[in-house]
């Protein structure tokens, strides 16, 4: 993935506090990432699917997802997300205020691509997010849609 490529992140977060920082930080660092926003498991699998509104959406190729939000926590999201074929590549980071060791193995055990404890400090945060775009942005690769189209 190289950095002057379109790149599109979906954030699942329920806190309109966290996600909001995040969408700062993140046009801040990397003001040509598409970043798109919901709050739950499901409308994170209505999005992916494309259902009803999300109907034109184009998929991400990265997911940032909360682990306890209403609706659809993180843990069932993973659950169905990693069953469809066309969902399964998509890289998913799990970021969380949960330390449980519980909740650290369940993300792995659904395929989660990593597990980070959200940071207090605004700092961190920034650091956190210029990580997660720098890695997942500059440095690996991750098929393309049509490479993985069936």
């Amino acid at each position: 993935m190289t950095k002057d490529k379109p790149f599109r992140l979906l954030l699942v977060e329920d806190h309109d506090t966290d996600a909001a920082l995040f969408t700062e930080l993140l046009a801040e660092i990397s003001p040509t990432t598409e970043l798109h926003h919901v709050h739950n498991g499901q409308q994170a699998l209505d999005y992916l699917l494309h259902a009803d509104e999300y109907a034109e959406r184009l998929r991400p190729q990265l997911i940032v997802l909360d682990l306890n939000m209403p609706v659809m926590n993180g843990h069932e999201f993973l659950q169905q997300a990693k069953t469809h074929a066309s969902l399964r590549w998509i890289p998913v980071i799990m970021l969380s205020s949960s330390e449980r060791p519980e909740d650290i193995r369940q993300a792995y055990d659904h395929h989660a691509s990593s597990y980070i404890v959200k940071p207090v400090a605004y700092d961190d945060y920034r650091r956190l997010v210029q990580s997660i775009e720098g890695y997942w942005r500059g440095t690996v690769q991750v098929p393309t849609i049509e490479q993985v189209k069936p």
